[in-house]
């Protein structure tokens, strides 16, 4: 599991979504959206306003001057305000001002201030004069009515600018005559780049898959780099799954653009559905590290109930940011000044209880996504296939699906092997005591070849920023070594963290630093502070922990390293990680190596080293 957030799951979180409506919201007259404001539920409520910010004019000022009001609920109060401050009439600047005179509350004063502020900027030359105009054209009723006639006169409004413009291409989008698709694709097959843009984006707004065919031949044809780039941004809001194999044909043929990428990974995203297992939140902390406030008491908000609403909205991405400590979407910082932390504890399915610990901007991600087989299937099938820029561009893909959900099967295209299972390529040592043998790396201290000082064989081949190791490791009893990560290109003596193991288990599952000693506990989550200072999160039992490792046999084992972050697992198991700000102690960059400890006679392996 990865990072990131491409999905803006959190921020849906915050935003109300429309309920079903009778029509798509983009549709409905004026007069339609005033009906949702006074008859249907919040949701849709919040909806209709946020549409009439576009459409509103006269008829729609005292309907919103009504919600500007201290018992309004926040988020229909915001979408009212900002109706209002978008409608260009001197009424709905009368509405504002009289709306900021009667109410009290402090963050809906300062909400109307600012609209007010937004309102007086000065209009962009040429413009002037814009709210008689929006009223005079078209007709009264003309564009509800789906007359024609107004088309000619929308599309140049709409490809001017200001208010006007916006206002003219919402209209064009309802448009209620099907009439506008034709003169939709008429434009489409012009020279004038603004018309082809509108046409484009008028068409994938109104969701007409009947102008696909179009669009890929566009796609295909044009010169202009800005008409192509219109082209898949109307893709990617228009396709929906079924249309994945045709606009994989397309990448093939021009693998390079990102814009395209872009448009498949979205549509992708919108498969991806939730995981049959169910996450349970035990405890969910946000604020900064266990430092007392003027009161005794670190300023820390619970946010369990927060964060349980939003792995329930399908969200398995969640930023650390003062939002969820906030209410009603606003956001509200515990600790002003200092850097806050998320801290989870949770337990997926009936398994046991996991830890994380996620810095302020950061996000965390959980278990829970997966991108069906008959999607994943042939995306794995083609970036197999695929070589040079193609090859590239499914990879994109794949990672960018990869942090967002789990994808059955990816591991064998993102992962590469770092270990060609005949000769030590790529690696570097002194003294020769690794060797090749059987596919296996063996690192061997014998009588006659007694290891002392510590030695480490140094993958050379790269210099490793973030990245994930998967492979294999099997320890004669009396042995000790580990996996530097990050580390400086040294082959004699210890630097840097260190995935630690021996042969007796004791050690195994435990991170190392050689100025640090044993750092990273098993069954332990660690962040240190600026000054060395450590915060202990247990998650785990380190002595039931350590039944997981498979005495003077193979067993699995994965490091992450991200960032300010290195966390181990062992034979599938999460045992311990440790975050660290330090530059000193952790570079951003370095090299990975094995270890061979001083000491008895003893032998270490390590086979199908993997990374990403």
């Amino acid at each position: 599991m990865k990072k990131i957030l491409i999905l803006s799951m959190l921020a849906a979180a915050f935003t109300l979504v429309a309920a079903e409506l009778k029509q798509p919201v983009f549709r409905m007259s004026e007069t339609d959206l005033l009906a949702v404001v006074r008859e249907n539920g919040l949701n849709d409520q919040v909806t209709a306003c946020q549409e009439l910010a576009h459409k509103g004019a006269e008829a729609s000022v005292p309907v919103l001057a009504a919600l500007l009001a201290d018992a309004t609920p926040a988020a229909l109060f915001t979408a009212a305000r900002g109706a209002l401050q978008n409608i260009p009439l001197p009424a709905a600047e009368a509405a504002l001002k009289n709306a900021l005179a009667t109410v009290k509350d402090a963050k809906r004063r300062l909400g109307l201030e600012t609209s007010l502020r937004i309102r007086a900027r000065p209009v962009t030359p040429g413009y002037e004069g814009a709210a008689e105009v929006l009223t005079a054209f078209p007709p009264k009723n003309a564009v509800q009515n789906g007359d024609l006639a107004v088309l000619p006169g929308l599309v140049e409004k709409a490809l001017g600018g200001g208010f006007e413009a916006q206002f003219a291409q919402r209209q064009l989008v309802g448009f209620p005559n099907e009439g506008v698709v034709d003169k939709m694709l008429e434009l489409l097959k012009g020279e004038d780049v603004r018309k082809v843009k509108l046409a484009l984006g008028v068409l994938g707004d109104r969701r007409v898959r009947t102008c696909l065919p179009a669009f890929y031949d566009l796609a295909r044809t044009t010169k202009k780099d800005a008409v192509r780039n219109e082209v898949f941004k109307a893709l990617g809001t228009l396709c929906d799954g079924a249309d994945i194999p045709q606009l994989t044909a397309l990448l093939k043929e021009m693998p390079q653009e990102e814009r395209l990428v872009g448009a498949l990974i979205r549509l992708y995203t919108r498969e991806i559905v939730a995981d049959d297992t169910t996450i349970t939140v035990l405890k969910a902390v946000y604020g900064p590290e266990e430092q007392p406030s003027d009161n005794g008491r670190p300023p820390s908000v619970d946010v369990s109930d927060m964060i349980t609403s939003l792995l329930k909205s399908g969200s398995r991405s969640i930023q650390a940011s003062n939002r969820l400590a906030g209410h009603g979407g606003f956001a509200f910082d515990p600790a002003p000044g200092r850097v806050k932390y998320l801290s989870l504890t949770y337990r997926i399915g009936e398994g046991s209880p996991l830890t994380s610990v996620t810095r302020e901007s950061e996000e965390a991600v959980f278990g829970g996504n997966v991108l069906p087989e008959a999607y994943a299937k042939p995306l794995l099938a083609e970036t197999h296939a695929a070589t040079g820029a193609a090859r590239e561009a499914f990879l994109s893909i794949l990672k960018a699906l990869d942090k967002r959900a789990r994808v059955p099967g990816a591991d064998e295209e993102l992962f590469r092997p770092i270990f060609n299972g005949k000769d030590l390529s790529g690696w570097t040592q002194e003294d020769g005591y690794f060797t090749v043998k059987d596919g296996v790396i063996c690192g061997a201290s014998t009588a006659d070849h007694l290891c002392k000082p510590n030695h480490h064989l140094v993958y050379t081949a790269e210099t490793l920023t973030d990245f994930e190791l998967r492979g294999e490791f099997k320890l004669s009893r009396g042995a000790n070594s580990g996996i530097q990560l990050r580390c400086l290109p040294q082959y004699v003596g210890d630097n840097g963290y260190q995935a630690d193991m021996n042969g007796g288990g004791d050690y195994v599952g435990f991170i190392y630093h050689p100025r640090q000693g044993l750092i990273g506990e098993r069954g332990a989550d660690i962040v240190l502070a600026a000054d060395g200072q450590k915060k202990v999160t247990r998650f785990a039992d380190a002595k039931e922990l350590q039944k997981l490792y498979k005495s003077e046999d193979w067993n699995k084992i994965r490091i992450k390293v991200e960032g300010r972050s290195i966390t181990v697992w062992i034979n599938d198991v999460k045992t311990t990680s440790v975050v660290d700000p330090r530059e000193a102690f952790l570079p951003a960059k370095g090299f990975l190596a094995l270890q061979l400890h001083q000491g008895p006679v003893m032998t270490v392996e390590f086979r199908n080293l993997r990374i990403r």
